[in-house]
């Protein structure tokens, strides 16, 4: 029966399967024992999706299609939805319908290894980036950041907020903290797609080493709504800090990506038995 499911998902359903799909549901219901229903449809749809049937840009059928497709009521589709709106893979556009945003295996691989530009990550892919500018502002800090830009007596930074998208669809947010007093010039620059770029070029910055950090967050409701997907929606958090030759902060830097785009890898250096001591 998993057979008969697989060959299925390499036709997107039209009205020739429409009188087959109802029997077929229930045999792999029966099969699946005791998995909700709304998982087993979204397991079929999943397939669908990365086996390309349905593209990513495409929109999917309503759930009144669906519901008479699959022979079931449309609250049992909504949760079907609902679970691959939560994996990133479709986003509802009210009064629009549902679109495929992507696929399991569109997921972006990011290397800890060096310090790196996203832009120039994006392009090793062949992604298209593109850079929304949120705010570039003056802000008195909190102490946490301003140790951490070891801005001394002076606690003012220059925090700069961009949506970066690939492709169009907006992946992440950065915040980006830089000394006011060393940086204050870069408020009446246009900012490229690589801050880093502008640093290097423009301030004679040397970025020599990082410290980065990581862990799981949900996102606020306005980040959720800044990069297209429902409040309390998964995401990794990272903090940089970058540091010149003479090891002096030069930027901080807050990025959520979205949970269901990337992959971080980190490389690790030789163990040493020396640990077991």
């Amino acid at each position: 029966m998993l057979k008969i499911f697989e060959l299925l998902c390499n036709f997107k359903t039209g009205n020739i399967l429409k009188g087959i799909f109802h029997f077929i549901m229930v045999a792999i219901t029966k099969e699946k024992g005791s998995m909700p229903k709304y998982l087993q449809l979204s397991e079929w749809l999943r397939g669908m999706i990365d086996k390309g049937r349905y593209a990513v840009g495409e929109r999917l059928p309503s759930e009144i299609e669906f519901s008479r497709m699959w022979q079931v009521n449309r609250n049992t589709v909504r949760q079907a939805i609902l679970q691959l709106v939560n994996e990133g893979l479709v986003i509802k556009k009210n009064g629009v319908g549902t679109f495929v945003t992507s696929r399991n295996d569109d997921l972006l691989k990011y290397s800890l290894k060096n310090i790196t530009s996203l832009t120039y990550e994006f392009s090793k892919r062949n992604i298209n980036t593109r850079t929304l500018a949120i705010s570039k502002k003056v802000i008195s800090t909190t102490s946490d950041i301003a140790e951490k830009l070891m801005l001394g007596s002076d606690n003012r930074a220059i925090q700069i907020k961009r949506v970066r998208l690939g492709n169009d669809i907006p992946l992440v947010i950065e915040r980006s903290y830089l000394s006011y007093r060393e940086y204050k010039k870069i408020l009446a620059m246009e900012i490229p797609d690589s801050l880093y770029k502008l640093l290097v070029e423009d301030f004679n910055v040397t970025l020599e080493r990082s410290i980065q950090t990581l862990r799981a967050i949900v996102l606020p409701d306005n980040d959720a709504k800044l990069l297209g997907v429902e409040p309390g929606f998964p995401a990794m958090f990272q903090e940089s800090i970058i540091y010149d030759e003479n090891n002096i902060a030069v930027e901080l830097l807050h990025s959520n990506y979205r949970g269901d785009k990337f992959i971080f890898s980190v490389e690790s250096g030789k163990f040493s038995p020396m640990d077991l001591k």
